[in-house]
């Protein structure tokens, strides 16, 4: 049955009209300016750091303060996932740094810089990458997609894919049509970035689910655009919207519901989205299924963006612990995540990624 908590009603919703898209898509990208960075000023020079007169650990966002020769958010913007207030992190990890953890952060960067090296081949917009082309686009471009509205009649269809959605796609050919024909499709993961590199076109952010999310709430509820969450066991999509709007004052969470749903209770959500008008569609089943079902009984919507989010919503209803910052900046989050779940993820990670690379 179609969840709908008292506090998620799916009445009284406001809608944007298509002629607001551009100013849409400028809040969005404001807002991702205001958060996201992605170039570092240059180091300090090495024989200064050996002399003394530069540290070894220092800023490389704040042009005033004292020049180091790495930064201690340097590994996440290599790695493309510059999230969150990466100037106030910094300056937060320079106040308190010590000797051992500069020492980590040394090994981390270091490691970031063997994953994320590549020639100056000029990245293409839309790689292919094992068996789908994805959209080669910076966190602000992905938010200013997501909040604008789609320009054609139907849905706008966007999709994350990590390296195990790709490998799926391989060899299923509706998975992989389904792909092909999307509007957008987000790279997930370090593997996806790996393959980036190793083709010679580089990939300018890692845009998974999880870190992206929280600049979607945040940019969603500055442009008045309600969310609608579907997917998970019962209860969990709920849990998932009470901390969305939690962190996120002010945002609409419009309507719930599990995954996993019947026909008949399939076209009643999809009549129930129609009468919402612009909303942004989360929904997380798991590939290939949750795009499958997606295409299926929401592609026809009009005034709606349908994104794919796999197990995105255990990890925001905290039924799935994330991977601690340190193991994401050595590109190990899977590794974490195979920790957690090894009877589930074994044959995923310890085969799949081979198979992937």
């Amino acid at each position: 049955m179609i969840q709908v908590t008292p506090e998620f009603s799916d009445t009284a919703v406001s809608q944007a009209s298509p002629g607001n898209n551009a100013k849409l898509s400028q809040q969005a990208t404001e807002h991702g300016k205001n958060r996201v960075i992605g170039t570092l000023l240059p180091r300090a020079r090495f024989i200064d750091v050996l002399l003394g007169r530069s540290p070894l650990v220092g800023t490389r966002l704040n042009p005033h303060g004292c020049r180091g020769w790495i930064s201690p958010i340097e590994a996440r913007v290599r790695l493309g996932i510059p999230y969150g207030d990466l100037r106030i992190e910094e300056e937060r990890y320079l106040r308190n740094h010590k000797f051992g953890n500069d020492a980590a952060l040394l090994f981390r960067v270091f490691f970031s810089w063997v994953l994320s090296h590549h020639s100056n081949t000029q990245p293409l917009q839309r790689p292919k990458i094992v068996s789908a082309r994805v959209d080669n686009l910076s966190i602000d471009e992905a938010l200013a997609e997501l909040i604008a509205a789609p320009t054609r009649p139907g849905a706008k269809m966007v999709h994350i894919v990590h390296p195990h959605a790709l490998n799926l796609a391989a060899f299923n050919k509706e998975f992989a049509r389904n792909l092909t024909r999307a509007d957008l499709v987000f790279p997930d993961g370090i593997g996806v970035r790996i393959a980036g590199t190793l083709l010679g076109t580089p990939l300018r952010h890692n845009l998974n689910g999880t870190d992206l999310l929280p600049l979607l709430c945040h940019a969603a509820n500055e442009a008045n655009i309600p969310l609608v969450l579907i997917g998970g066991k019962t209860g969990v999509a709920q849990e998932c919207a009470a901390r969305l709007t939690r962190d996120t004052p002010g945002l609409r969470v419009t309507l719930v519901s599990k995954g996993f749903l019947t026909e008949t209770e399939a076209e009643e959500l999809s009549r129930r989205i129609r009468n919402i008008g612009r909303c942004i569609v989360l929904v997380g089943m798991g590939s290939p299924l949750q795009e499958v079902w997606s295409w299926r009984h929401l592609s026809g919507l009009r005034n709606v963006t349908v994104v794919t989010v796999g197990g995105l919503f255990d990890f925001f209803s905290d039924r799935i612990p994330r991977a601690p910052l340190a193991w994401r900046e050595l590109g190990l989050e899977w590794l974490f995540r195979l920790r957690m779940e090894p009877r589930r993820l074994a044959k995923r990670y310890l085969l799949g990624n081979p198979l992937f690379l």
